[in-house]
C-alpha cells in the first residue's frame, strides 16, 4: 500500500470518528431524554442530527466557526417553527486548496483582480514569484489546518471529559447494582443453607430409625443362627465320636500294615545295598581298567607320534633296508612257512607305509603349488591396484588443471567486466556533470511582455500579497492562535 493511499484511508477513518463523536455529542445535547436542552427547545430526531453532521463533514472545514454554525443549525431545528436556511448562514465550504488557503491579504488582493484601483507593481516579473506565492499559500493552509486541528482537539477533549464522567457514573451505578445483587445472592445462599440443614436433620433421623429396625432384625437373625449352630454342634459331636472310633480301628489296621511294609522294605533295602556295593565295586574296577587303557592309549599315541616324526626323517633309508631284508628273507621264507607269513605281513606293512609317504609328499607338493598360485594372484591384484591409483591421480591432475584454467578465465572475465563497468560509470558521471553545468548556466527565465499582459491581474495580486507578508510568514491580519484549554 502506498503512502498516499494509507494517508487517504487514515483521513477517512478520522473523518468517521469525528462524525461519530459529533453525533454522540449533539444527541446528548438535543436528543430525546436529554437534560441539557433549554425550556423552549424540543428534541431533535437522531436521523436529523446524523444528516446535519454528514453534511457538515462533507462540505465544511473543521473550524470553530463552522462547529458553532452546526450547533446553531441544530438549535434552530430544536425550536418550534425555526427556519434553518433563514436564520443561520451556510458553512464556509472548502472549494479547492487555493480558495481554502486564502488569507486576509489575498482577499484584499482580490479587489485588484476585480479591477479595483491599486498599485501597478513592478514592470518585470519572473516565474519564481509565482513559486514564492504558491509556497506562501501552502504555509497559510498549514497554519489554518493547525488552528482547525487544535480547535477540534479542544472540542474532542471536552467531549472525552464528558464521556469519562458518564463512564464513571455508569461504573458507580454498576458497582451499586453488583453490591445489591451480591446481597441478594447472600440472602438466597443463607436460605439455601437453612433448607439444607433441615433436610440433613430429616435424613439423619431417618437413618437412625432405619438403624434401630436393622439392629432388631439382626438380633433376631443372630438368635436363630445360635440355635442352629447349637443343634449342628450336637450332631457334629455325635458324628465326631463315631468317626473317632472308626479312625482308631483304621489306625490299628494301618499300623499293622505299616509294620509289615516296613519289614518288606528293610529286606528290599538290604538287598539293594548289597547290589549297590557290588555295582560300585564293578564300576570302580571298570574305571581303573579304562584309566589304564587310556594311559596305554596315550602312551601308544605318543610313541606313534614320535615314531611318525622319526619316520618322516629317515623314511627312504628304512625302506631301502626293508627291501634288502625282504630280498634276504625270500630264501628263508621258502624253508619256514611260519617265517614266510611274518615276512609277508611285514612286506605289506612296508608297502602301506610307502604309499602313505608318497600320498603325503603329493599333498605337500600340492599345498606348495597352491601357495605359489595364491601369492602370484595377490601380487597381480596389487599391481592392478597400483595402476588404478596412478590412473586416478593422473585424472585428478587433469581435472585440477582444467578447473584452474576455468578459474583464471572467469577471473579475467570478471576483471574486464569490472573495468568496463567503471568506465561506464565514469562516462555517466561526466554526462551528468555536463547536464548539471548546463542547467546551472541557464538563468531564471523572465516573463515575456505577452505573458505579463495575460497574467497581469494575478501578478498584481501576488505582488500585493507578498508585500503584506510579515517576516514570520503570516499576514498582517491573520487570525491569532487561541491558547489550549486546561
Amino acid at each position: 500500500m502506498t503512502d498516499r493511499r494509507r494517508e487517504k484511508l487514515m483521513n477517512l477513518k478520522r473523518r468517521e470518528e469525528l462524525k461519530d463523536a459529533l453525533t454522540d455529542k449533539f444527541k446528548g445535547r438535543f436528543g430525546h431524554g436529554s437534560s441539557q436542552r433549554a425550556a423552549d427547545e424540543m428534541s431533535v430526531a437522531s436521523a436529523t442530527i446524523r444528516e446535519e453532521v454528514d453534511k457538515f463533514a462533507t462540505l465544511a472545514d473543521v473550524t470553530p466557526g463552522n462547529l458553532a454554525r452546526l450547533e446553531r443549525r441544530l438549535q434552530v431545528r430544536a425550536r418550534p417553527g425555526g427556519d434553518t436556511a433563514s436564520e443561520v448562514s451556510g458553512y464556509s465550504v472548502a472549494r479547492s486548496t487555493m480558495s481554502r488557503s486564502r488569507s486576509v491579504p489575498s482577499m484584499a488582493g482580490a479587489g485588484i483582480v476585480n479591477n479595483q484601483p491599486g498599485a501597478a507593481g513592478p514592470k518585470v516579473y519572473n516565474w519564481s514569484k509565482l513559486d514564492e506565492y504558491a509556497s506562501y499559500l501552502h504555509e497559510q493552509d498549514c497554519i489554518r489546518q493547525q488552528l482547525g486541528a487544535k480547535a477540534l482537539q479542544r472540542k474532542l477533549k471536552m467531549d472525552l471529559d464528558h464521556q469519562v464522567s458518564q463512564k464513571q457514573s455508569r461504573r458507580m451505578a454498576e458497582t451499586e447494582e453488583e453490591r445489591t445483587y451480591h446481597e441478594n445472592q447472600m440472602r438466597e445462599l443463607e436460605q439455601w443453607r437453612e433448607m439444607e440443614k433441615q433436610r440433613e436433620e430429616e435424613k439423619q433421623n431417618k437413618i437412625m430409625k432405619e438403624k434401630a429396625d436393622r439392629d432388631l432384625q439382626l438380633e433376631y437373625e443372630r438368635k436363630l443362627k445360635n440355635e442352629e449352630l447349637e443343634r449342628k454342634k450336637q450332631e457334629e459331636a455325635s458324628l465326631v465320636s463315631k468317626i473317632v472310633d472308626e479312625m482308631e480301628t483304621e489306625q490299628k489296621k494301618f499300623e499293622r500294615k505299616k509294620m509289615q511294609q516296613r519289614k518288606a522294605m528293610r529286606k528290599v533295602f538290604e538287598e539293594n545295598a548289597e547290589d549297590q556295593l557290588r555295582r560300585k565295586q564293578e564300576k570302580k574296577e571298570q574305571l581303573q581298567k579304562e584309566a589304564e587303557a587310556m594311559k596305554e592309549f596315550a602312551r601308544t599315541m605318543e610313541e606313534q607320534e614320535a615314531q611318525r616324526e622319526r619316520e618322516m626323517n629317515d623314511r627312504i633309508e628304512r625302506q631301502n633296508q626293508l627291501m634288502a631284508k625282504l630280498q634276504a628273507n625270500v630264501d628263508s621264507m621258502k624253508k619256514d612257512a611260519g617265517d614266510n607269513d611274518a615276512a609277508r605281513a611285514a612286506a605289506q606293512q612296508d608297502e602301506m607305509d610307502r604309499h602313505f609317504f608318497e600320498a603325503e609328499n603329493v599333498k605337500q607338493n600340492r599345498l606348495k603349488q597352491l601357495k605359489l598360485e595364491n601369492q602370484a594372484y595377490l601380487l597381480r591384484q596389487m599391481e592392478e591396484k597400483d595402476m588404478r591409483g596412478q590412473d586416478e591421480k593422473e585424472l585428478q591432475g587433469i581435472q585440477a588443471e582444467i578447473m584452474r584454467q576455468d578459474a583464471n578465465e572467469y577471473n579475467e572475465t570478471e576483471k574486464q567486466k569490472s573495468i568496463n563497468r567503471r568506465m561506464q560509470l565514469v562516462e555517466h558521471a561526466k554526462d551528468i556533470k555536463k547536464q548539471m553545468a548546463y542547467k546551472m548556466a541557464q538563468s531564471t527565465p523572465a516573463m515575456s511582455e505577452t505573458e505579463i499582459a495575460l497574467n497581469k491581474p494575478l501578478l498584481q495580486l501576488v505582488h500585493r500579497t507578498l508585500e503584506t507578508k510579515t517576516p514570520n510568514g503570516r499576514p498582517v491580519s491573520a487570525i491569532p492562535e487561541e491558547p489550549d484549554e486546561a
